[in-house]
């Protein structure tokens, strides 16, 4: 365990987990410890992103030595939703409010099902800009449980771009000039502007895996294999005149990464025009890269020939301390990891320009309980001194109460008559509660759509898919012409008749059908994307993966002219609605 002074955080990257211990003397942080945990396979593959997780974290704290310690960490850019929103000028005290309004109208899910928080990243010319943060409560909460799990208890949650905000703004006090910083991670980049006192942030989703990915398709090598050949001996290729490798094959992987990274410089220029036009921010004068990319040889090189800019290395180490017990050198070379680190260290340590967080539901119920110790000791100690009180009037009022026994006696007979009449109402009561049961069911059935169209929209997990028709079924039959079709009242005493000589009950399903674009994967994303329908409760299905043909078709994607394909899928309602046709 860390002891009381030391300063312990932990950065939850997309490959790497990462931790330090600091401590701040006077006015200046000091870095004591460091330690990193490399997570195998492709960071991009969700599914087992939290079983690594929960073992690099357990061998993490193991070697920081701070298992019941308390730690801010910061999650991953890619998995906040982020949003920079213009207020109107208002009141200060209705400040809080119209954020609240904004949250709702830009989050894109139910406010309830999300942690979100906000900062203010300018003003001026009547107008106030906030940035908004959210992140999905089920996403955050698991995070948090794999690292209380680990032994660690979170005092705070930060986002990796406000944590690298924070730590330039600490380390590059001198740069006043309009800079972005570069953040090449596994999975995405981060940009972050910083702009005087204004800050942007934009994430998107390229980064080291996606080189891997490209290097393991070219070689036809597994992608573990592609990451190690990147790492020993990946390098971008100069464009123009330069000299190929002499080595043929390092030759064709450095073409491969100059293919990949040029898309990285494509969306880089695509922030810095949003920036510069949305946003109203200045051309960047000065350019910084960190995170893992930033060590991908001749990197900084091929970006400062793209962008026409001076591109160097971030060196979030430039205001810290290094204590005697690390090797400086050593500590330094890992610099382009650590930049979250600092930021989520100046947390710790005192106040900083951007203090967005997000809280799990664990830390908030906890925080709550805290804050309402206080008023319950209050309570305690109240209740105690009322039944003091009651004892010591009870002892001197005793004799009062025997002679006015006999009085409520014969109250007590009167009111056994109103006894018999309110239970005459309650009975009453009963009968009309069962009544209104029913009218509670039928009002709760009219969002019956609407829950389930937001059921199956959170099974999206990309965008290679989109639906064109979504109809309910009775029987395999599609219910909804007879909804729009006039004429046909005449038949409705039929279906009655027919659904009363049936004793089989009708099974209602929802049929999807739309399109998937051209992928690397091919029909497996609807498959995907059936399956993780099938696991919803909204739908009665069982062993679906040893009868996916009966549910889902799609069309094989293989031809080079098209660029989308057709599928189809039919799904049992678990609890269908109580349709009338």
């Amino acid at each position: 365990m860390a002891d009381s002074k030391s300063i312990a955080v932990l950065n939850l990257g997309s490959q790497r987990i990462s931790g330090a211990i600091f401590s701040k003397i006077g006015g200046d942080l000091v870095l004591k410890k460091y330690e990193h945990v490399e997570m195998t396979g492709d960071p991009t593959v969700d599914a087992s992103r939290l079983p690594q997780l929960k073992v690099s974290l357990d061998e993490l704290t193991d070697r920081l030595k701070i298992k019941k310690s308390a730690v801010w960490y910061a999650v991953a850019g890619h998995t906040v939703f982020t949003r920079f929103v213009k207020l109107p000028p208002v009141q200060p005290d209705r400040v809080a409010q119209i954020v609240e309004f904004e949250a709702r109208q830009n989050v894109p899910f139910p406010i309830n099902e999300v942690v979100w928080d906000y900062e203010f990243v300018s003003e001026g010319n009547g107008e106030t800009e906030v940035v908004l943060v959210a992140m999905k409560s089920d996403a955050l909460n698991e995070i948090n449980d794999q690292v209380v799990a680990a032994g660690a208890k979170t005092s705070g949650v930060d986002v990796a771009p406000m944590a690298l905000f924070n730590t330039f703004r600490y380390s590059y006090p001198d740069v006043d000039e309009t800079a972005v910083l570069i953040d090449l991670g596994a999975r995405s980049t981060n940009l972050v502007f910083v702009d005087g006192g204004k800050l942007f942030t934009r994430n998107f989703l390229v980064g080291g895996a996606a080189i891997s990915a490209a290097v393991a398709k070219e070689f036809g090598i597994s992608f573990a294999e592609a990451e190690a050949l990147k790492i020993a001996q990946g390098f971008v290729a100069q464009g123009g005149a330069v000299q190929e490798h002499s080595d043929p094959e390092t030759a064709a992987l450095s073409r491969v990464i100059r293919n990949t990274v040029s898309n990285l410089h494509t969306q880089i220029m695509r922030t810095i025009t949003f920036y510069r036009t949305q946003q109203g921010g200045s051309q960047p004068k000065r350019v910084f890269i960190t995170g893992g990319g930033a060590l991908l040889g001749n990197i900084a090189i091929f970006l400062e020939e793209k962008l026409k800019l001076p591109v160097e290395i971030f060196n979030p180490l430039r205001g810290v301390q290094i204590d005697r017990s690390l090797k400086a050198d050593s500590a330094h070379a890992e610099s382009p990891f650590m930049g979250e680190l600092v930021g989520l260290a100046l947390r710790s340590s005192g106040g900083c320009p951007s203090e967005v967080e997000l809280v799990p539901t664990a830390i908030a119920n906890a925080r709550d309980a805290a804050r309402r110790t206080p008023s319950l000791l209050l309570a305690a100690v109240c209740l105690w001194a009322a039944l003091g009180t009651g004892i010591f009037y009870h002892q001197n009022t005793q004799r009062v109460i025997e002679e006015k026994l006999g009085a409520m006696r014969q109250e007590n007979q009167n009111l056994k008559s109103l006894a018999t009449q309110i239970n005459a109402l309650n009975a009453r009561q009963t009968e009309l509660m069962g009544l209104s049961t029913q009218l509670e069911q039928a009002v709760a059935e009219r969002s019956y759509w609407v829950r389930l169209m937001t059921e199956i929209n959170n099974k999206f997990d990309n965008d290679l898919i989109w639906l064109t028709l979504i109809e309910p079924m009775k029987d395999g039959k599609s219910i909804t012409p007879q909804l729009v079709t006039q004429g046909e009242t005449s038949s409705a005493p039929k279906d009655d008749k027919e659904t009363a000589t049936t004793t089989a009950e009708p099974v209602y399903t929802v049929q999807m059908q739309g399109l998937y674009r051209k992928n690397d994967e091919g029909e497996q994303v609807v498959y995907r994307f059936g399956s993780a329908l099938a696991k919803s409760s909204w739908f009665n299905i069982a062993n679906f993966e040893a009868k996916r043909a009966d549910y889902v078709s799609a069309e094989a994607g293989v031809e080079d002219d098209r660029y989308a394909y057709t599928f189809n899928i039919k799904l049992p309602l678990a609890q269908p609605m109580k349709f009338k046709n």
